[in-house]
């Protein structure tokens, strides 16, 4: 028996609701080729209405029937897939309840429910990003558990993330290196041979007597968020432009094309408009719309919950940190068509941790969770404000720190960083591991670029987009800078500089005046200055394009969390007087 229903979206993001813990939908894609030969116990009238209602594209038709098939056997083929997961082994960051553990445990269920072919994919950025994965590579040295937990949930292909260069070439290799399930890379080749670099294009594999062609790519947009050195010898290729080509090499070799993506999507998925710039970073809506034939396109990296049917193609993304394991399940004819699909988002809290993957993991679970917990130290910041919005327009000691970390470590004339999330607010008073590297989760060096005021002054520009006014006057956030993605860490407080702002103005224009606090003095625009910089940001991360690697002057060979704890051991009295009474950077004109 089978469902008819409509195409619409299962997603929190479009007014859905997720019910007992799964978000599902289901579509019939070729109704028509069914029709013959079906016994029905509808009356004829309300049938052919029904079936005109369907034909004309009429939505909301909820479930009509049941349809029994008298000539067909219908087989069917599931994909379970995670994405995003970032080394989440011991707590979630919205549930210190939940662990990837959970999302383990609900793969095993998943698979073992089904009664026809599953396979498993995960979509990358899985060895970084949470504090446990800092502690396997700073104290560690070696991220070999999270290959033992890949391996024993027993996915059958690997997608590159991003994050797998945050830690360099050779880090990330050792892990890859011990994966048993082929990697699926098809963008990312060596720049000499241009050969695939860290895996094969694609893959076809057959289930059941059904042929199946995986195609993986990855954002191309890496370089401009990492160090050269961190992706030295490779080239990173259109992601559309190849999904394009062995889209069509392969088509007519399999029943069911999956496109997987490290990416997300840079246009509405209903109106098809864009969401953010179109820099190339998300072309999931290009692919969409430009690759005929896909079946399924699974996709990561911007940590939305996206579960619905767009044309002929099913599209998922399980958000952040194995919150969701999505799944689609394909309904094939006998002549191993597919003639419709469903789609879900489980959620994976309400499953019991794998035990199976924990024991793998030790003993390093119960080793980092003990170095998570241990204190580092006394940090006496004023919590000024508890809300992340008023700390960084009107400044933090928790910003001030980190600023002042950068300009000890590099000797800069000024200093920008961003406050990433929401954690400052647990950094005063006793700080262990945890609440460091919850309060800062990523592996940046510092990085001192040369530039002249008037770069500075163009930063500061870009750096003000995040703001704007609302109907009443007050300031609120750029509502681009939430949606699709939340990109808060692409907001910048610049300290040793005072900055007037007027949002009245046009964007591009709102910089009033920049005072050198050292001096007392506006900023000479044509002098040449000194401005620390995290690496992802000197990279132009965050499309602050007035900044390239090649600008770097030096690099610290220290990365920011470290410095944090060291200030800890070392910083006394007058230091953190010095960032309690000297934290705001702006003055605005509303």
């Amino acid at each position: 028996m089978i469902d008819l229903g409509n195409a619409r979206s299962a997603l929190p993001e479009n007014g859905a609701t997720l019910r007992g813990g799964k978000a599902s939908l289901v579509f019939l894609t070729d109704l028509g080729k069914d029709l013959e030969g079906l016994e029905t116990s509808w009356s004829f009238p309300f049938f052919i209405l029904t079936l005109l209602r369907y034909l004309r594209g009429v939505a909301g038709c909820c479930i009509i029937g049941r349809l029994r098939l008298r000539r067909q056997t219908m087989q069917q083929l599931s994909i379970l897939m995670t994405s995003d997961t970032h080394g989440f082994w011991l707590k979630a960051p919205e549930n210190a309840e939940r662990s990837l553990l959970n999302t383990a445990a609900t793969i095993e269920k998943l698979k073992e429910e089904a009664k026809h072919p599953v396979l498993t994919i995960d979509l990358g950025d899985f060895i970084q990003g949470s504090s446990f994965a800092t502690y396997c590579k700073q104290e560690v040295g070696d991220g070999s558990v999270f290959a033992r937990a890949m391996n024993k949930i027993g996915y059958d292909y690997q997608l590159i993330g991003n994050h797998e260069f945050n830690f360099g070439q050779d880090y990330r290799d050792n892990i890859l290196k011990k994966l048993e399930a082929p990697i699926l890379c098809a963008n990312i080749v060596w720049r000499e041979t241009g050969q695939p670099a860290l895996g094969q294009p694609y893959v076809i594999t057959e289930r059941d007597g059904i042929r199946i062609g995986i195609i993986g790519v990855t954002t191309e947009y890496i370089p401009h968020w990492e160090l050269p050195a961190h992706y030295e010898g490779l080239a990173f290729l259109d992601a559309y432009q190849v999904a394009k080509k062995y889209a069509e090499q392969i088509r007519s070799q399999v029943d069911v094309l999956i496109l997987a993506y490290h990416g997300g999507f840079e246009r509405d998925l209903d109106s098809f408009e864009p969401l953010e710039a179109l820099t190339g970073e998300n072309r999931g809506a290009e692919m969409l719309q430009g690759i005929p034939g896909l079946d399924v396109l699974l996709t990561g990296h911007q940590h939305r919950l996206i579960c619905q049917q767009v044309g002929q193609t099913w599209v998922v993304q399980p958000g952040f940190a194995g919150q969701y394991v999505a799944e689609v399940t394909l309904d094939l004819d006998q002549d191993h068509r597919v003639v419709s699909g469903q789609a879900s988002l489980h959620e994976t809290s309400q499953t019991s941790p794998s035990r199976a993957v924990r024991e793998v993991m030790e003993p390093e679970l119960s080793q980092g969770a003990a170095w998570l917990n241990q204190v580092l130290g006394e940090a006496p910041l004023l919590p000024v404000t508890q809300d992340a919005f008023e700390a960084r327009i009107y400044g933090h000691p928790y910003i001030e720190f980190l600023n002042q970390l950068q300009l000890r470590e590099t000797g800069a004339d000024f200093s920008a960083i961003a406050l990433v999330n929401e954690a400052f607010k647990d950094f005063h008073g006793p700080i262990t591991n945890e609440i460091l590297l919850a309060s800062y989760p990523y592996y940046n060096l510092i990085a001192t670029v040369e530039v002249s005021g008037q770069t500075i002054k163009d930063a500061l520009e870009f750096d003000l987009n995040y703001l704007v006014l609302d109907q009443d006057g007050r300031k609120a956030i750029n509502p681009s800078y939430i949606a699709p993605k939340p990109k808060h860490y692409n907001f910048d407080v610049f300290s040793g500089l005072m900055t007037t702002v007027d949002l009245t103005q046009p964007v591009g224009q709102r910089v009033v005046s920049i005072v050198d606090e050292r001096k007392g003095q506006e900023l000479d625009l044509d002098a040449t200055y000194t401005l620390a910089l995290t690496q992802y940001r000197a990279c132009g991360g965050g499309d602050y394009h007035m900044f390239s690697s090649d600008q770097m002057k030096t690099l610290s060979k220290t990365d920011l969390a470290t410095l944090m704890k060291e200030a800890l051991a070392h910083f006394g009295p007058e230091d953190w007087e010095q960032i309690n009474s000297h934290y705001q950077h702006f003055t605005w004109l509303q």
